[in-house]
């Protein structure tokens, strides 16, 4: 045979570089490419992608046709689509469960295309894998979903401190009447008592939607953590082992101890509770963990970084996938009827996520479950921090503005500052308040007003305004929502006290007194909570 004419020479030597090069890019694909026969679906080729990805040999794939390969998951939808394939030439799904040799789901994104190859049909199916993504997107859809929950817990926990500061309010001046009978008494201590129960509610309702006042100080968790086991060792049942593990360095985080200490039992008292009847072994362990980058990929909340992981571990029942999905959801309980509020697990994930931390739970039904929670470390010991100061009830004769839009709290709070001896001038909104300045300015002494009242005018604004005509105005500040107030209104400045709802007479009168006595930055305490 002659030799090729030399205008064929080069043409040949291009397509054989276009197929070392197509060669090379199949090799190389980070996505998986498979190779069928058009005709029979049969697999003629499978790049290294592939399987590495489904866990197959390429022995193991070829010649047999794709339906027939454990990986589609759904074989009827797998031989559907091959017969759509061939009738328009293109196929596309966006999620496509596949499952590789071990068992393992993997979510892939799947495109096929026909076309012709030495004038034989082909098929090419690109593979992409979309796991992570999709895992990503899941997680994001519940952290999403837990802010709306929380936003609605807020919303709910403010309306319900309204109604209990009016109750309270009521109870604590009844209670200080010398005229009624001790049995009278007796009954209203009881119904104190319920409305303080309920007061505590809303209190894990605010923890857990993160609008809860909280005191951030440096503190060495091994030293929380050792002082609170003998009250555990009460608290859990006689069948429960109880085994603490923390090294000898100092774990020292900013937080606010009662808060941690609130975390810890509600995680050992789940734990209990899913140790029932026979009891188990429950473990609580802290150490000193360095995140990398990696660890934002299995949980979006993480981040690189110096942590304390604390760690909370039963041998109990475990939890299916239906139940980690809803875990810490306020209300959501597995327990029966009259067991439990639902807001354990709730006040756990509000109260870390205020303190700059996430939660991870691992669970095997049957053989248990792991909580662990992570917080900032401090990288060093800080100076000792000093006491706040207590509050001491005291009466005064001073002018103060009420201003309140809530009638029932503005009757109950003018009432309880008159006997204490303050000459009390009420508004139900800012633009009366500013009525009421107009006529009283010179007299006023102290500004106690709600943070949000009818018509868009803020405590905050109302202080500002007054101020600029009477230098030494100070004032006490009241809501239910306190982190949202602390943060965007700038209640911790020189000279404000905010009094979180609810409280009583007491409460209300020693913060009021505390504020026109002091200059300082202080929170009102309040012993309903």
């Amino acid at each position: 045979m002659d030799p090729s004419p030399p205008r064929i020479e080069p043409l040949l030597r291009a397509l054989q570089d276009s197929e070392v090069r197509y060669r090379r890019l199949f090799e190389a694909a980070q996505d998986g490419i498979l190779i069928l026969e058009a005709d029979t679906g049969q697999i003629v080729d499978a790049n290294p992608f592939l399987l590495e990805m489904l866990g197959y040999t390429r022995e193991e794939l070829l010649g047999k046709q794709l339906w027939k390969i454990g990986f589609f998951r759904d074989r009827a939808l797998a031989e559907a689509a091959f017969t759509t394939l061939q009738q328009k030439g293109y196929i596309r799904y966006e999620d496509l469960p596949l499952e590789a040799k071990n068992g393992r789901r993997r979510e892939v994104e799947f495109v096929s295309n026909l076309y012709e190859v030495d004038h034989q049909k082909v098929i090419q199916c690109n593979i992409r894998d979309i796991t992570d993504r999709k895992l990503l997107e899941a997680k994001w859809q519940q952290a999403q979903k837990m802010e709306v929950v929380g936003q609605l817990a807020g919303g709910v926990a403010h309306d319900f401190n309204n109604i209990l500061t009016s109750t309270l309010l009521q109870l604590s001046l009844l209670l200080d009447d010398p005229s009624l009978p001790e049995g009278t008494k007796r009954s209203l201590r009881q119904l104190e008592n319920e409305a303080k129960r309920a007061a505590g509610l809303t209190r894990q309702l605010l923890l857990f939607s993160r609008q809860h006042v909280i005191g951030l100080r440096p503190l060495k968790l091994n030293a929380v953590l050792a002082n609170l086991l003998n009250m555990l060792r009460r608290l859990l049942s006689k069948d429960v082992s109880l085994e603490f593990q923390a090294g000898n360095n100092p774990l020292w985080i900013e937080a606010d101890a009662g808060m941690i200490e609130q975390v810890v039992t509600n995680l050992c008292l789940n734990a209990q509770d899913a140790m029932v009847p026979k009891g188990g072994q429950l473990t609580i362990d802290a150490r000193l963990v360095k995140l990398d980058a990696e660890a934002s990929r299995v949980n979006l909340e993480a981040r690189p970084g110096l942590f304390v992981c604390l760690a909370v571990t039963d041998t109990g029942c475990g939890m299916n996938t239906a139940t980690l999905k809803r875990l810490f959801e306020p209300f959501f309980t597995t327990k029966e009827v009259g067991k439990g509020t639902g807001l354990g697990l709730a006040t756990v994930y509000g109260i870390t996520k205020q303190h700059g931390g996430w939660v991870e739970v691992t669970s095997q039904m049957g053989k248990g479950s792991t909580f662990r929670v992570y917080l900032p470390a401090l990288t060093k010991a800080p100076l000792v921090d000093s006491a706040s100061p207590i509050l001491e009830v005291k009466r005064g004769e001073e002018t103060i503005l009420l201003v309140d839009d809530e009638t029932a709290i503005r009757d109950m709070v003018a009432l309880g500052l008159q006997l204490y001896g303050y000459r009390v001038l009420e508004a139900a909104s800012g633009q009366d308040a500013i009525q009421v300045w107009d006529d009283h300015a010179g007299e006023i002494d102290l500004l106690f007003t709600d943070m949000r009242m009818p018509g868009g005018m803020t405590g905050l604004e109302l202080f500002k305004r007054f101020k600029r005509t009477k230098a030494t105005l100070k004032r006490v500040i009241s809501s239910g929502y306190s982190e949202e107030i602390v943060k965007s209104q700038g209640l911790i400045d020189p000279g404000v006290i905010f009094l979180p709802k609810p409280y009583d007479v007491k409460a209300l009168a020693g913060t009021v007194r505390n504020c026109l006595d002091q200059a300082g930055s202080l929170r009102g305490s309040n012993p309903t909570g």
